[in-house]
């Protein structure tokens, strides 16, 4: 009777659904003459589907360090080709769509699609193929460190406590280079 009293449960990851616990409760003074030696209990449990955080499948993203002013014009890969995403949680999630969102671009760099010509802002909403052929320019003269910030966002929701947005970073330092000195006024003349 203690360890019935004292019982406890745990869900089962991922998993949704509603039953019964049943449990007997029997005498020793047997079924003679009509008689009934067992008691039938339940306890109803239901478990509800809560939205899970997107989760990243595949690829990891590597810190970026280079030297400034190495990559002013030409846009270079940011190195996220292998990155995939996926619904968090069971099969009830496995539809959803996922939306991909650049949110935070560190100042010594600006950020580019694979073609090199078409500039992504913070803000800015893109797909898959695009997140993973993202590259980046070093602006000039500029150095420092930040990371470079996005986010998956499912859609379903966040009801009964569930969450929609996996946040994810890439380390991004751009190392100071000494720049050869400047004349500021006057010209030499023959």
């Amino acid at each position: 009777l203690t360890q019935l009293q004292g019982l406890q449960y745990k869900t089962v990851a991922d998993a949704v659904g509603s039953g019964n616990l049943t449990w007997t409760v029997q005498d020793d003074g047997g079924t003679a003459n009509g008689g009934v030696d067992t008691l039938t209990e339940t306890i109803s449990i239901t478990v509800g589907a809560v939205n899970d955080v997107p989760v990243r499948t595949a690829g990891s993203p590597a810190a970026v360090s280079v030297n400034e002013d190495s990559a002013n014009s030409t846009a270079v890969t940011l190195g996220m080709g292998t990155l995939t995403y996926g619904p968090g949680g069971g099969s009830d999630e496995s539809a959803q769509t996922l939306t991909y969102t650049v949110t935070v671009i560190p100042s010594c760099i600006t950020v580019w699609l694979a073609d090199g010509t078409t500039q992504v802002t913070a803000g800015s909403t893109v797909t898959l193929t695009q997140l993973q052929g993202l590259k980046y320019k070093t602006v000039a003269n500029a150095n420092g460190s930040g990371s470079l910030t996005w986010t998956v966002q499912d859609n379903g929701g966040t009801a009964n406590g569930g969450v929609d947005t996996l946040t994810e970073t890439l380390s991004i330092t751009v190392g100071a280079v000494n720049d050869v000195p400047v004349r500021t006024a006057g010209s030499p003349s023959a």
